[in-house]
């Protein structure tokens, strides 16, 4: 800093100005979330009940790494000689994963799925935000969060975590698309490309939000932060009851009506007739902020008036427009 003042202003000495500011605000920052995450820590293993056959070998001190710095922890480790197995329940409380904080191991998740490598990704979070976390670490992380988010969001929805009360429109959304993958993932794929080979693989993704009032043209307005997501690489046979399943957790059983929105690929039609049979299904959206395009085949539904009666018995008719921005 002293440099920096004594000397007449150039672009260079204002480029390592910023980085060198942020060092020190992100010391002290570090500093307290350390010791503020230390305390939570002790309280957690000062209230902890070990279970039957659990024994309380020592306390061990973990370096962990979080969005301002690293800092050590210390917590009782707990092990069952019978099950052979331990842990840390400071770690759980804290929800720790491996040595990285809850805020640090979501910015790393959504770097790793941002960028197209774990190299860029490492490269962005030192560049914006002086978080220095390498490529491996990074996929490393990814890899353990993704298994076990993609259980949590494909488990059935139990009567108690269905959401009840006044849903005027529940909307639930589903596409599809390719997504680039390396080779080895891509083993054994047909493709569209002149050697049948594939660069992509097919992901299906899906959400669901909420409805209560129109905007003043009348169009449909999303509520506000109402959407929930779930996306699965697994055919549209497995993706379409899991998208069913967050549909119940939003409410589909309550609600006064529920609208599919999707577009005209035959597998997504398919999926509607046998998950969301009783719907009103609309359209296909081209953006955040959209209006419902016209089409006659793949919008059915059981109880809309003026439509076309089908042999297949759903009652198709033109889409109205649908605002998507919240």
């Amino acid at each position: 800093m002293a440099q920096f003042q004594s000397q007449a202003p150039k672009p260079e000495m204002v480029a390592q100005l910023e980085p060198l500011v942020r060092m020190a605000v992100f010391k002290s920052a570090n500093e307290l979330v350390g010791w503020l995450l230390q305390q939570a820590a002790d309280w957690v293993d000062r209230v902890y009940q070990p279970k039957p056959g659990e024994v309380c070998k020592d306390r061990e001190t973990l370096g962990v790494q979080g969005m301002f710095g690293c800092f050590p922890l210390s917590r009782d480790y707990y092990y069952h000689p019978g099950k052979n197995q331990g842990h840390y329940p400071a770690d759980d409380a804290l929800g720790l994963e491996v040595s990285y904080t809850p805020a640090l191991t979501k910015l790393l998740c959504l770097e790793g799925a941002d960028e197209q490598t774990y190299l860029k990704a490492e490269r962005h979070l030192q560049h914006t935000g002086g978080i220095s976390v390498s490529a491996r670490q990074i996929q490393r992380v990814v890899q353990r969060v993704g298994a076990s988010a993609q259980q949590w969001q494909e488990r059935t929805a139990e009567s108690a975590q269905c959401e009840r009360g006044d849903i005027p429109i529940l909307y639930v959304s589903a596409d599809g698309t390719g997504i680039p993958m390396v080779p080895e993932e891509l083993a054994g794929r047909k493709g569209k490309q002149p050697d049948g080979k594939a660069k992509t693989r097919q992901a299906y993704l899906g959400c669901a939000f909420t409805q209560h009032r129109v905007d003043e043209k009348g169009h449909p307005v999303r509520d506000w932060e109402s959407t929930t997501y779930i996306s699965s690489l697994k055919s549209i046979d497995h993706f379409g009851p899991f998208l069913r399943q967050e549909a119940l957790r939003r409410g589909m059983g309550s609600a006064a009506k529920v609208v599919l929105l999707i577009d005209g690929a035959k597998g997504l039609e398919n999926m509607g007739k046998l998950n969301f049979k009783d719907c009103v299904s609309a359209v296909a959206r081209t953006g955040v902020n959209c209006r419902a395009w016209e089409r006659i085949g793949g919008i059915w539904s059981i109880s809309i008036e003026g439509g076309v009666k089908k042999a297949d018995g759903f009652v198709r008719r033109p889409a109205l427009p649908v605002t998507l921005c919240d």
